[in-house]
Parts: structure tokens; sequence; C-alpha cells
């Protein structure tokens, strides 16, 4: 995967976050964001996979304009992209299969066989069959 950022600028309200942020990695390289806490990482990596749009920039992936891309493209982009969260998503007391669950279970019209069929579709997906 190429990813290509130019120019790329987001503020929140008066605080710039990135500011002109140039950057290119080509496809097999290997990349860490890392730095200080409030300096823009998360802020970047979410807009590398949409899920902020820039108020100025470009941002590339694979040739695609990520800030043109809507559903299933994005849905696309989002399988290819490994992305740690700063903070635990997980709740480390719950398996696997309930984490999963605590969305599914505020769906409307989604019973306990859903739910459990997709949790088993979802660990199926990652290699996880068993661990739910």
């Amino acid at each position: 995967m190429s990813i290509r950022l130019v120019g790329l600028h987001k503020s929140f309200g008066t605080k710039t976050v990135l500011d002109g942020v140039d950057l290119e990695v080509a496809e097999g390289d290997t990349v860490a964001v890392m730095g200080s806490s409030g300096v823009g990482k998360s802020v970047l990596l979410k807009h590398v996979v949409g899920l902020l749009r820039p108020d100025r920039g470009e941002i590339w992936v694979d040739g695609d304009n990520v800030n043109g891309l809507s559903g299933e493209g994005l849905r696309d982009l989002r399988r290819k992209v490994g992305y740690v969260f700063q903070f635990a998503a997980l709740f480390d007391s719950l398996t696997i299969a309930d984490n999963i669950c605590l969305g599914l279970r505020r769906l409307p019209d989604w019973d306990d066989a859903r739910i459990r069929e997709r949790v088993e579709e979802c660990l199926h997906l990652v290699d996880l069959e068993g661990y739910g």
C-alpha cells in the first residue's frame, strides 16, 4: 500500500493540529507514527482511513483520493490499514465475543441468535474461532 499526504491541514476551533503535513510512504514500507501526547498522531491516522476530513490538503492511498471515497470505498480502505487505538478499546473483564456483542446489542431487531451468528462470523474473519 502506498500513502501520500499533500499539504494536510486540520484545526479544531482555534487549535491547529496538522499544519501543511506532507508525507510519502511507498508500497512495502513500514511506518510508525510517534510523538508526544497531543501532537496529532491520531488525527493524522484518522485522516488516512477517512474518519476525519481535512480542512485543506490531499490524502492518497494506493492512488485513490481518500477525500472522494464514501461507503464501500471507505470500508475497503479500512480493511487494508492497521490502526492501534491510543486507549484500550476493549473491556478486559469481558470475553472477545462479549466485547463484540456490546455494539450489536444496540441494533434494533437483532435478537440473541442473530448476534451470536454475527459474532462467530467476525471471529472467523480474524481466525479467532473458539475464543468467544
